[in-house]
């Protein structure tokens, strides 16, 4: 572990979150907020900037055990997402939020606090995901949240990647809406990838499973709990998704808390999939700020 500076110190799940396994958790705190990340996925689970809420929102039920999703915060997802579509037996949204990532920087300054994260695959990975590769993701966090992904090609053919910030908002599935999605058009994962269009603002009556490809821009999420606004460059999908209350109840890690939050995630997938070429890398960011 690297030396750490004032403010940021190791805990566990245990400790924050009363679970029964003690993953390992880094806790952040400066004058501008608080953030927790586990090192599991190198995922942000809570991020509060001074005299707010929680932007983010966590299960009350969630997992916390090697090598399970961690339902909530920000889960990355890579070097694809969703289901391989190539390969469906490999783990849904790839090997990368289930992995434990290396801490490499952990810094402040006036603005507030860095901290950047890595990892590169495994031979174990290689034999079921015939590409190499590396990434690294450095979270700058203050008065608003910016997330840096780079994603690089460590093989000798070209890599078909897929990925996304994968982020829980804390939010009133009934009050909530997001603008600023594109053209409107979408593909509806509640119907089979079929295309439909938007022809208003996006609300939350049901399950909402939808994929907007090519779309970049400024999203604007309205939680009830005040909006945040959502820009990316280099990762031009957007899907926005609930479970709603009959798929949520077959959700041990959700059930009844399906009504607490809205999924606004940014990447690239779908028809946005990448091939990185054999040593290339793919740079995304992803802002979150109040409007």
């Amino acid at each position: 572990m690297i030396d750490l500076p004032r403010g940021v110190r190791v805990s566990d799940s245990r400790t924050e979150y009363g679970s029964e396994q003690a993953l390992p958790l880094i806790v952040a705190e400066a004058a501008q907020c608080r953030a927790v990340f586990a090192l599991q996925g190198a995922q942000l689970l809570s991020f509060v900037p001074t005299g707010d809420e929680d932007w983010l929102w966590l299960s009350p039920k969630a997992v916390f055990s090697d090598g399970a999703a961690i339902r909530g915060g920000i889960p990355l997802c890579l070097p694809w997402f969703g289901v391989n579509r190539r390969d469906a037996t490999l783990p849904k949204h790839g090997f990368a939020r289930q992995r434990e990532w290396q801490l490499l920087e952990a810094s402040s300054d006036k603005d507030g606090l860095i901290l950047r994260f890595a990892i590169e695959s495994t031979p174990e990975e290689q034999a079921r995901f015939p590409w190499a590769y590396s990434a690294q993701v450095a979270y700058r966090l203050g008065r608003e949240l910016e997330c840096d992904l780079v994603i690089c090609n460590r093989s000798q053919q070209s890599l078909p990647l897929s990925f996304a910030m994968h982020s829980y908002f804390a939010a009133d599935t009934a009050a909530a809406s997001v603008q600023g999605l594109g053209g409107g058009d979408y593909l509806d994962n509640t119907q089979g990838l079929a295309k439909c269009r938007l022809t208003a603002a996006q609300r939350f009556d049901g399950e909402v499973d939808r994929v907007f490809e090519q779309v970049g821009g400024v999203q604007e999420l309205v939680t009830g709990k005040g909006p945040l606004a959502i820009a990316g460059q280099g990762c031009d999908t957007v899907v926005v998704w609930n479970p709603g209350a009959i798929l949520a109840d077959k959700m041990d890690d959700v059930a009844e808390h399906y009504s607490d939050y809205i999924c606004v995630e940014r990447g690239m997938a779908f028809a946005d999939e990448l091939l990185l070429p054999p040593k290339g890398c793919h740079h995304a960011q992803m802002r979150i700020w109040r409007p």
